[in-house]
């Protein structure tokens, strides 16, 4: 779509969105407050910070599991018995990942809902806070509703390093709640929530939360491998049958772990340094574990060459 498009489909959106306030539609019913829903499955790694970085930010927080076989579970009930009354969990092992979406947005009781990654870690002090971002949610016209894309920094590879072609991300949603609004697969093949066209679009251009895309080979492979299943149109009915075939033709038929240092290994000589002169410092709660990071990229000549897997750190 051309940017003057783009342009007119928001203009009539923005004149459909007045439709709440004018008495032509219904305004939102729910009580003032903010629900994040977290989809996880094996989010050992950063789940407990993503949890507590929105501690204070969001009055409701349901993580659904969706078939977990690492410590992901044992992290998510010690969370819920640390915050009853925030914190609720839901096992939905054999969901398919519309369906655990639109599950978890039937538990959530307040205006606004928020999707929040198991990756996600938020600023908690500083200019940069992401109670700042509360506080601007429920200073909104309460008659209408609206759809709010907050932005994030990206930290990839290890906890010092970004992809040059995204640094920061503004793909994250945050919604007022109605029976309207319900995820499903969007043209390109990812999950996304449909919105109605009365629904005002806004964003928070201040980065309030990291994106900590760090993770085990393993991971950050299995991740690679789930965004082309979704794009492609010859795709085998399940992910494993895919997997397979992407190891004999891409892999020589080399194990999944293997591959997914192999692949990570080359995938991350495309990152760049962090600029901290750009962007928010990290995270409070990432602070920690810069000094026992898991991950560190090595570095030649000014070049990222490959990573290492610090496997003592904790």
């Amino acid at each position: 779509m051309s940017a003057l498009g783009a342009q007119a489909r928001l203009a009539v959106r923005e004149v459909c969105a007045l439709a709440p306030s004018l008495g032509l539609l219904p305004p939102p019913s729910r009580p003032a407050g903010i629900a994040a829903i977290v989809r996880v499955r094996d989010e050992e790694e950063w789940l407990e910070p993503a949890v507590r970085s929105i501690i204070g930010f969001a009055d409701h927080v349901v993580i659904g599991d969706n078939g977990s076989t690492d410590r992901t579970p044992v992290i998510m009930r010690a969370l819920a018995r640390e915050f009853p009354g925030i914190v609720e969990t839901l096992t939905m092992p054999d969901a398919d990942i519309l369906r655990l979406t639109n599950a978890l947005i039937e538990r959530t009781r307040h205006r606004f809902i928020v999707r929040w990654d198991a990756d996600f870690v938020a600023q908690t002090s500083g200019p940069a806070r992401i109670t700042r971002l509360r506080d601007w949610l429920l200073a909104l016209d309460q008659r209408r509703y609206y759809i709010v894309y907050p932005r994030m920094v990206e930290v990839t590879g290890d906890l010092w390093h970004q992809d040059p072609t995204h640094p920061t991300r503004g793909d994250a949603h945050c919604w007022t709640a109605s029976d309207h609004v319900r995820y499903t697969y969007n043209p390109q093949g990812y999950e996304a929530p449909k919105i109605p066209k009365w629904y005002a679009v806004r964003a928070w251009e201040l980065p309030c939360f990291y994106h900590v895309n760090v993770k085990s080979d393993r991971r950050m492979f299995l991740s690679h491998l789930w965004k082309r299943y979704l794009l492609d149109r010859s795709r085998p009915t399940d992910l494993q049958s895919y997997v397979d075939r992407v190891l004999k033709t891409e892999f020589d038929g080399q194990d999944f772990g293997s591959a997914a240092r192999s692949w990570t290994q080359g995938w991350v000589r495309r990152l760049v340094p962090f600029d901290a002169t750009r962007y928010p410092a990290h995270p409070e709660l990432l602070r920690p574990v810069l000094g026992r990071p898991r991950y560190r990229l090595r570095v030649e000549d000014g070049r990222v060459v490959g990573r290492e897997t610090l496997e003592d750190a904790r």
